[in-house]
């Protein structure tokens, strides 16, 4: 019997995401100024905030739009843990309901793969493989962009064939 983490790599429907806050946790006023998720075509979701304080409405109204790009598929992103952190606390405070996701972390990929450098940053293990980077990083699109391209060097590097091999869990 297969199951979905058996599927191919290659043929699934995978969104790389990222997301940049205000400050380092919601529940001590950080908040979501950044949000982007991008496929094998390009740049599928990509909203900033107008200014340094996001509005309520102006996140109420985009993490409905988040959420329904990253349930369309697996979720590619670079420590998940953070950005999880802020897309579940805001998806609570704002009533969206619970998030159903299936994820694959490129920090803890990398970790279970091989010994890289001293830190699991995305920038350092871009280099690692020598891997340009196109746009600012710290920045959610460019960070979006750039785990898409860490991700497919982890893949080619261990030539992972399957979601399970990718290391693809479920939040629920």
């Amino acid at each position: 019997m297969t199951t979905w983490t058996d599927r191919a790599l290659r043929t699934a429907p995978l969104v790389f995401f990222d997301l940049e806050t205000t400050a380092l946790r919601p529940d001590h006023g950080g908040r979501i100024c950044e949000m982007a998720v991008v496929d094998q075509n390009g740049i599928r979701f990509d909203w900033c905030s107008d200014g340094a304080s996001p509005r309520d409405d102006a996140v109420s109204r985009q993490l409905p739009l988040l959420v329904g790009h990253l349930e369309s598929g697996i979720v590619v992103g670079h420590n998940l843990q953070f950005d999880f952190r802020f897309l579940t606390y805001e998806a609570e405070r704002l009533a969206l309901g619970g998030l159903d996701l299936r994820f694959a972390d490129t920090s803890g990929l990398a970790r279970s793969l091989f010994n890289v450098p001293d830190t699991y940053q995305l920038k350092d293990l871009l280099s690692h493989f020598g891997a340009a980077q196109r746009k600012t990083l710290h920045r959610a699109t460019g960070d979006a962009l750039a785990t898409r391209t860490l991700f497919w060097h982890l893949v080619e590097h261990d030539s992972l064939q399957t979601l399970s091999d990718a290391r693809v869990q479920r939040l629920q």
